[in-house]
């Protein structure tokens, strides 16, 4: 019986000294990383960001880029591009159905397309082609995936 609490109590005394000069390693890093200017957070974002998957957009002559982590959607993949580039979006949440969007780059879809279920008055709206055919699924619930070509086209329809 003794010999087992004495293991036990090494065993305790072991993995507490190698979790306390782990954090101290990783505390020690940090710190000359602050030195040289970096933050864990950045080198984080970097490293994620290293590891994602690249996401292109095509808007009418424009070419949007940027990697986003994996599974991300469609509208995650935009709101990420919208933060790091020159494209925005206005969007609205429609509960059971997801995000419509009303606008990309200051060109809006016609009020009434923002009304669920109406029809515009020009009939223009923003489209969404995925592989050059018109998406069957909302930006909510699209993937992104390397291999596919995701384009918004701003015409009659619906």
């Amino acid at each position: 019986m003794r010999k087992h609490l004495l293991l036990f109590l090494a065993i305790i005394v072991l993995g507490a000294g190698a979790y306390f000069s782990e954090r101290s390693f990783l505390s020690s890093q940090g710190d000359s990383l602050a030195l040289q200017g970096v933050s864990l957070g950045a080198l984080n974002a970097a490293s994620e960001k290293s590891t994602g998957i690249e996401f292109t957009l095509i808007v009418g002559e424009e070419l949007y880029e940027d990697n986003v982590p994996p599974g991300s959607t469609i509208l995650d993949a935009m709101n990420i591009l919208a933060s790091s580039t020159k494209f925005r979006f206005t969007s609205k949440d429609f509960p059971g159905m997801g995000a419509f969007v009303e606008s990309i780059n200051g060109l809006p879809a016609p009020r009434s397309a923002r009304q669920a279920g109406k029809i515009a008055a020009d009939g223009y709206y923003w489209i969404l082609y995925v592989n050059g055919a018109k998406a069957q699924q909302g930006i909510s619930t699209i993937i992104v995936n390397p291999e596919n070509s995701v384009e918004w086209k701003y015409e009659k329809g619906y």
